[in-house]
């Protein structure tokens, strides 16, 4: 493997999200060449890309990417007519907005540590997607407005994970402002090397959190 995988994965990450990328590039490694294919995957990668390491860890263990329902979620949202998203994994916020009524407007964040084209990123989503700068995120907040950050490893024992996205958000003042502070989890496998592009949250920072299945 070359530095261009590198940055396939390192595109694939931005605009599919690190979580979303890594089920992705394990399984077309299994695929093309097997469980060899996954190591070196890991053994290239891996340090650069814990939450890649990770995944393929977990798949060679016998794991698979896991099953994203939104039903229960967007049922537990009932109600709520704005959710604004920081953070980007696709394979779960495609889910949720297929989940919601078409009458709930979602909103990304625009705020990456990578480079995605925010464009292309959108055109994932037929139009249900929009998108608000950092600076305007709060002209969304309401008794009937959500904001969700997505996490990783939620419940494990190395601690709970987001992007820096969520600490430019969060706070008490947003905390009263928007109805919940809702972290999803898409890390259903434990980190073991130390995740270079996240930062340490603390769980008390979400009204609720959704556990990875």
């Amino acid at each position: 493997m070359s530095g261009g995988t590198d940055q396939a994965f390192a595109l694939a990450a931005a605009e599919l999200g690190m979580a979303s990328a890594a089920w992705l590039f394990t399984a077309e490694a299994d695929a093309s060449e097997g469980p060899e294919a996954v190591q070196g995957l890991r053994d290239v990668l891996g340090r650069n890309w814990p939450v890649l390491d990770a995944v393929c860890a977990a798949w060679q263990s016998g794991a698979r990417p896991p099953r994203v329902d939104a039903t229960g979620l967007a049922q537990r949202l009932t109600g709520i007519t704005r959710v604004v998203v920081v953070g980007l994994e696709v394979r779960w916020l495609d889910a949720l907005v297929k989940a919601l009524p078409a009458s709930v407007r979602v909103a990304l964040v625009r705020h990456s540590e990578f480079s995605p084209d925010w464009e292309r990123v959108l055109a994932n989503f037929g139009g249900r997607v929009e998108l608000l700068e950092l600076s305007e995120f709060q002209s969304w907040a309401g008794q009937r407005s959500v904001l969700l950050s997505f996490v990783y490893g939620a419940g494990g024992a190395e601690g709970l994970f987001a992007l820096s996205a969520w600490v430019r958000v969060s706070g008490p003042d947003v905390r009263t402002q928007f109805r919940q502070l809702l972290g999803w989890d898409v890390l259903s496998v434990p980190l073991s090397i130390y995740p270079r592009w996240l930062v340490a949250v603390s769980a008390t920072d979400f009204t609720q959190l959704e556990l990875a299945e």
